[in-house]
């Protein structure tokens, strides 16, 4: 495939890649990953790499990772997606066209190659997908936090009927609260971490920053999760302050700290 029909990872870096990798640890399960939500900081990097690595542990069908992440930036759309492949620093991963069509035909979204890589949110898990699932094909779309319509019933019924044509790891890229201090963080880690493993949606909804970047990514994962018949539990939880080895200060820290959780979603 010529280079100009690739998608760079624009924010790789070799040296910090391997040290996630090696930070990494394959979560406990009890049953096959069917889907999963780990964070897109590279700060939180084995993070990425935990959740990939253990999807990997417990599975050896995965065709495609279905990556479902947030769209940073301001376009006059709000759902984007991309056909083209990605270039990694381990090889080319291939899109699977066949569900990206399907994001534009069923809930359409736009293509856009620029902002697919530009946004951290998905470029960030690309080489993790790569590197630990290196025959499986990728599909990406972004979702706006201004996206409204009924998103999460409608994105959630088209990933499981995907499920059901083809072998796939549902991945979602999502960061939690913003912000606020350590304490006020795990106050509302503690609010979300209760939201997702009972399923209540209509709360996961009304979230802010303070909670999750995007609701409606967070309520997805939770109904394709109870429609895939899964048990969902958190692997791990941690934040911007707890994974640094700086003591917290707002100095330091002028704009709070970020959350990470790692959920799994596994079969019964």
């Amino acid at each position: 495939i010529p280079h100009s029909e690739l998608i760079d990872c624009l924010y790789y870096d070799d040296t910090d890649f391997h040290v996630s990798t090696n930070r990494s640890t394959v979560y406990e399960t009890e049953g096959s990953v069917l889907c999963g939500v780990a964070p897109h900081h590279l700060a939180a990097g084995h993070f990425i790499a935990g959740m990939y690595r253990t999807a990997a542990e417990t599975r050896d069908d995965i065709e495609t990772v279905v990556l479902i992440a947030p769209m940073h930036y301001e376009e006059a759309y709000t759902l984007c997606t991309s056909g083209k492949s990605w270039q990694t620093a381990f090889g080319i991963t291939e899109t699977d066209t066949e569900i990206t069509e399907l994001f534009c035909s069923e809930l359409g979204a736009e293509e856009s190659d620029y902002m697919t890589g530009f946004d951290h949110s998905a470029s960030s898990h690309i080489p993790f997908i790569r590197y630990y699932l290196p025959d499986a094909k990728v599909a990406c779309l972004l979702v706006s936090p201004r996206e409204k319509d009924n998103l999460p019933e409608r994105l959630s019924a088209l990933l499981y009927k995907i499920s059901q044509q083809k072998s796939c790891l549902f991945a979602f890229s999502i960061d939690f609260s913003h912000y606020l201090d350590p304490v006020e963080a795990d106050i509302h880690d503690a609010q979300t971490l209760e939201a997702v493993t009972s399923g209540s949606t209509v709360i996961i909804e009304q979230f802010t920053n303070s909670n999750v970047d995007t609701p409606y990514c967070l309520s997805t994962y939770v109904r394709l999760s109870e429609l895939l018949g899964g048990t969902v539990h958190a692997a791990d939880n941690a934040n911007t302050f707890t994974v640094s080895t700086t003591p917290y200060s707002r100095t330091l820290f002028p704009d709070g700290v970020t959350s990470y959780f790692v959920f799994l979603t596994e079969e019964h």
